[in-house]
C-alpha cells in the first residue's frame, strides 16, 4: 500500500503543480473545466495548492505506517471534491463519458487512499 499512497501523491502533485504553473493552459486542457464557468486562474491556483497540500499528506503518510491521520487530512480535499462532483452529477445530471471521466480521474483517486488504511488495519490485526 506504500506504492499507491506514492503513485497517488505524484498525480496529485502532478495535477496541482500543473495548476500552479500554467492555470489557463490546465484550464484549456482539462476535460469539462471550460463547462464550469470562465477561466479564473487565481481560483485555479489555490485549488493547485490543495492537491498539493493532499499529495504531500500522502506522501508523508506513505513514509509513516502510524500516520493515518494524513490520509484523512488528504481525504478532506480529495474527498470532498469527490463528493461535490457527485451531488453535481446527480442534481444537474450528467453524461455517460462525464461520469466515466469523474470515475476515473476525480472518484478513484479520492477512495484508493482509504483502500490504503484498511489494508493496514487488516495487517495490523485490526479488522473492525
Amino acid at each position: 500500500m506504500k506504492l499507491l499512497l506514492y503513485l497517488l501523491a505524484v498525480y496529485q502533485a502532478a495535477n496541482g503543480a500543473f495548476m500552479l504553473a500554467a492555470p489557463e493552459t490546465w484550464y484549456a486542457v482539462t476535460p469539462g473545466a471550460q463547462h464550469t464557468g470562465p477561466a479564473n486562474g487565481h481560483f485555479v491556483r489555490d485549488i493547485g495548492l490543495a492537491y498539493l497540500a493532499a499529495a504531500s499528506a500522502l506522501a508523508l503518510a506513505a513514509q509513516n505506517k502510524n500516520r493515518p491521520a494524513l490520509v484523512w487530512i488528504a481525504f478532506v480535499f480529495l474527498g470532498g471534491h469527490a463528493a461535490l462532483h457527485l451531488v453535481e452529477a446527480m442534481l444537474h445530471g450528467t453524461t455517460a463519458p462525464a461520469a466515466l471521466r469523474d470515475a476515473g480521474l476525480i472518484l478513484i483517486p479520492a477512495l484508493a487512499p482509504l483502500l490504503a488504511l484498511r489494508r493496514r488495519d487488516r495487517a495490523a490485526g485490526d479488522v473492525s
